[in-house]
């Protein structure tokens, strides 16, 4: 898959902090999920595949880390030797994206 960026004034919003937002491009249907300095182009499948790994991760470092300001949480890609490290609270802020808008999928599905 390619990345097709484009102008996100026709794009549908689901989610927004101060670390990021999750978009739908009206043309392609993807969700554009941007965070940081860093972009996740996604079909509907992949971004819940991924919203899942984030769950699990944000579970498994509730409690683990005293400096939320620290980058110490490494999120292993499929690419070898490489990690997304974040800090507590910048995975606070990348799964309240992805529940809010895993939460407006749901709804948007269940009003078909």
């Amino acid at each position: 898959m390619s990345f097709d960026f484009f102008t996100p004034r026709m794009a549908q919003f689901f989610h927004h902090n101060s670390f990021g937002y999750c978009l739908r491009c009206p043309r392609t249907r993807h969700m554009h999920l941007c965070f940081g300095n860093l972009a996740l182009v996604a079909t509907t499948a992949e971004f819940q595949e991924f919203r899942r790994f984030i769950e699990e991760e944000h579970a498994r470092n509730h409690s683990a880390y005293r400096d939320p300001e620290a980058r110490c949480i490494a999120l292993r890609t499929p690419t070898d030797r490489m990690a997304l490290v974040l800090s507590w609270q910048e995975l606070e802020q990348l799964h309240e994206i992805l529940e809010n808008t895993a939460l407006l999928l749901e709804v948007e599905a269940l009003l078909g």
